[in-house]
Order: C-alpha cells, then sequence, then structure tokens
C-alpha cells in the first residue's frame, strides 16, 4: 500500500480534524501538530487570503493547513514521486485541487522558475535535516525574489543547526524551539 495514515490531521479551519494520508516508509519528518499550531499561531494575522508556497511539501500537511485556515492558494514542491502521489491524494480528499498546485521538481529548480511567475506572502520551508540546504534555500528565495516586499519565510531545521541571522535580503525575526526541532522566521530586510 503506497498511502497510509501517518497521525497527520488537519487541527483548525474549515477541514479541522480531517486526517492526511502519508507515504509509507518514507524518511521524512512531518511537522508535528505541536510546531504546526504555533506556527499557525504566530501567523494568524498574515494568513487570510494568503498567496503560499510549501518548499520540499511532503504531503502538503503544512500547505493544506494554511488553505484550512484561509490562505487563498498554495503551490506544492516536492520532487518524490510517491510524496507528489500522496499530496494529490490529499488534496483530492479536501476537494482543493482548484487552489493548489503541484510542481514536482527539485526546489531550487522551481523557485527560480517560479521568479518569472508570481510572489508568495508566506512560504514553508522544510529541508531535510543535516543536509545542509537551509542557508542555499533562504539564498535561492533571496535571489530570485520570490517573497513578497512583507513576507515571511518560516524555515523548520533541527534545533543543532542554528541558521544565520541573514541572508541575502533576508533578516531572521525570531527562532522558536521545540524539542529537536526549530522553526525561524525570516523577513525581507
Amino acid at each position: 500500500m503506497l498511502a497510509r495514515e501517518f497521525n497527520l490531521r488537519i487541527i483548525a479551519g474549515r477541514w479541522k480534524g480531517r486526517r492526511l494520508l502519508a507515504v509509507k516508509g518514507m524518511h521524512t519528518r512531518p511537522t508535528s501538530d505541536r510546531v504546526k499550531e504555533a506556527i499557525f499561531n504566530i501567523l494568524q494575522r498574515c494568513i487570510e487570503g494568503a498567496n503560499v508556497l510549501d518548499l520540499f511539501a511532503g504531503t502538503g500537511n503544512l500547505g493544506l493547513e494554511a488553505l484550512s485556515r484561509g490562505c487563498a492558494r498554495v503551490v506544492f514542491v516536492e520532487k518524490d514521486p510517491r510524496a507528489v502521489d500522496v499530496l494529490n491524494k490529499n488534496r483530492a480528499s479536501l476537494g482543493c485541487t482548484e487552489q493548489t498546485a503541484v510542481i514536482r521538481d527539485d526546489v531550487f529548480h522551481a523557485i527560480k522558475r517560479l521568479s518569472c511567475q508570481e510572489r508568495f506572502d508566506i512560504i514553508f520551508a522544510d529541508p531535510p535535516y543535516g543536509k545542509g540546504l537551509e542557508t542555499p534555500l533562504l539564498n535561492a528565495i533571496a535571489e530570485n525574489d520570490v517573497l513578497c516586499q512583507d513576507g515571511v519565510v518560516i524555515l523548520e531545521h533541527s534545533s543543532r543547526d542554528p541558521q544565520p541571522d541573514r541572508v541575502g535580503n533576508l533578516v531572521k525575526l525570531q527562532d522558536r524551539r521545540y524539542g529537536n526541532t526549530e522553526i525561524s522566521f525570516y523577513k525581507k530586510e
């Protein structure tokens, strides 16, 4: 069986309590409900009507939560075909395919492609831990100007890997630590 429930769910909004599928045997760490709730409590005034980019989207956990809470549109970027398949099933299950788009590609290539097309109010970035992708990813976001002037980047990373205070024109606003996970918030200078 390709997809299974992995204790993923929408925690608030119009789809509160709805379960999401995850990919069996995938080496990912879905964002926990505790961390997700903390992120969205901080973002609560920014979500309504926002244009969202979900990088390393996996099964769409963060982007679908944003849709449930009232964002206008989400673009998901995920390279793994198994995750994309499950993401598409989650989108169909929630009936939100019209409000979403999925780009099956490497995030760095996708960011470059998107720079010619649109800007985002909120960018979720949840790269694999321990691969050193955080700073190059923030640099790609800054260089390709995919973040709106008043937008925010939410970078999820290992609490053992502190992130720089500044990358290009992105400046760190705050960090929040939740066990082994740390969330860093960046805005344009």
